[in-house]
């Protein structure tokens, strides 16, 4: 869920706290995996006055409000379910009430719904922090919510509606990123998985930066092997990896293990979009796209507002001119899930004939003696190097380790650094989106909003590997 519509629910639900209680229906994406079912909240429902009885402390949905939740499932491609709480300092134990009313709407919602699953939670507030169960029909039988992931919110799932078990002892290895951020902190990141697509420079830094900050769970994702040429930018990279010419993967997986043994590896061989890997990332508290290929922005950028996954793309490149590097470039992009998305962000996927236009609007600039380089700048790229890489993987790391533990924000959208320019040249780069792009549209829609997606993989792509 996202925070925006996890604070709304909230808000909701608890509207009569702290002995009565509140319902709402709602509206979810979802994506079968084949070993897991991640649900996506797509939408709220709320009820008007008189759809729940406002006279009992309990639960009470009224049947005009369920009739005209069925109907309206008739007419879009989304699950359907309910959410409601308890009084303050109940467990989100389901109750027999509960029960009964589960079964009925998974039947009946199914009659208006065919084929999708029907998701049930239920909220409290226990001890001042929100708690949250859940269960979903899916298939023909129920499962139990395993995981709830909302950014900078420290939720455990109460599964089955029982208590969360304690989090292991602290450990000195990070002591000092527990005094900085407290002890939360620490046992969140251990909670945590990040996914990081690329495993070259910015990648193999952004893979470091996470198992040394204690990140229980990683999902690396990258295509090539080591070569010479790499082993000025990948970390945990050496000589006998390029020799024999290693996966990328294989070197960041033997890293981590160097570096925390208690890290969980999954190294994957493939790229954003293929199926595998995004049923592999879809689950992730966090992702990196760290390819600097334009085909995984985009996949990126879908994950994040379809999937409700928070993402950050890393950019690098060098500029040169006259025998001199006049550009040490450094792109951070955030992506949220109500951000601007990639495509109307444009971010360097310009066609050719926009390319030409920009060219276009410089020259004619300069003919009226202005400044060109809003337009275009005929500026000749450099091979990229590892210090600009690591810089570029610490900081977009570190803004994430900032959402995984609820310490601070990215405080920008696309941030933009010429680490040569006066005053480092910093500038945050806001493009507003197109109202007419699939993400002002289909956020949380998860595969129900395929048919939108950014971009699609290549028939000709290897398929995935798992090493």
């Amino acid at each position: 869920m996202t925070e925006r519509d996890t604070a709304a629910l909230r808000s909701l639900l608890f509207s009569r706290y702290p002995a009565m209680e509140w319902a709402t229906f709602l509206r979810w994406g979802w994506r079968d995996t084949g070993e897991t079912l991640v649900v996506t909240l797509a939408g709220m429902d709320p009820p008007e006055p008189g759809d729940v009885d406002g006279r009992v402390a309990h639960v009470a949905i009224q049947e005009p409000y369920t009739l005209r939740t069925a109907l309206a499932a008739e007419k879009h491609r989304l699950g359907v379910g309910v959410a409601h709480s308890h009084p303050k300092g109940c467990p989100p134990y389901p109750s027999p009430i509960d029960d009964d009313m589960d079964t009925y709407y998974a039947d009946y919602l199914s009659g208006f719904a065919p084929g999708r699953p029907y998701v049930s939670l239920v909220l409290s507030e226990m001890g001042g922090e929100l708690a949250i169960s859940g269960r979903v029909f899916w298939k023909g039988r129920w499962g139990l919510v395993q995981r709830v992931l909302v950014k900078r919110t420290p939720l455990r799932a109460w599964v089955g509606g029982r208590r969360p078990v304690p989090d292991p002892p602290a450990r000195n290895r990070v002591a000092r990123l527990r005094s900085a951020f407290g002890d939360e902190a620490e046992s969140r990141l251990r909670r945590s998985t990040a996914a990081i697509i690329g495993a070259g420079g910015t990648g193999s830094a952004a893979i470091e930066v996470f198992a040394r900050a204690g990140v229980g769970r990683l999902i690396i994702v990258d295509p090539d092997h080591v070569d010479e040429s790499n082993l000025e930018r990948v970390h945990g990279s050496t000589p006998e990896d390029a020799a024999l010419h290693r996966l990328k993967v294989e070197v960041a997986k033997r890293h981590v293990a160097t570096i925390d043994p208690d890290c969980k590896v999954v190294a994957l061989v493939g790229r954003l979009p293929q199926k595998e890997i995004v049923d592999a990332v879809v689950g992730a508290d966090i992702v990196l796209g760290c390819t600097d290929q334009h085909h995984s922005r985009l996949a990126l950028s879908d994950l994040a507002f379809r999937y409700l996954i928070p993402s950050i793309d890393c950019a690098v490149g060098l500029e040169g001119e006259a025998g001199e590097v006049t550009g040490q470039v450094l792109q951070i992009t955030r992506l949220l899930p109500w951000d601007t998305c990639a495509l109307c962000k444009k971010m360097t996927l310009m066609s050719p004939e926009e390319r030409e236009s920009r060219r276009k609007a410089a020259r004619e600039a300069v003919e009226r003696g202005e400044d060109p380089n809003p337009y275009w700048r005929d500026m000749p790229q450099l091979n990229t190097v590892g210090y600009l890489t690591t810089t570029a993987a610490a900081m977009a790391s570190g803004y994430a380790i900032g959402w995984l533990t609820g310490r601070f924000d990215a405080p920008f959208e696309t941030l933009q650094m010429n680490l040569v320019g006066k005053f480092v040249d910093v500038a945050d780069r806001r493009d507003p989106p197109n109202p007419d792009c699939p993400c002002r549209h289909i956020v949380g829609w998860a595969d129900q909003g395929a048919i939108d997606a950014l971009v699609h993989p290549p028939v000709h792509w290897p398929p995935v590997r798992v090493i």
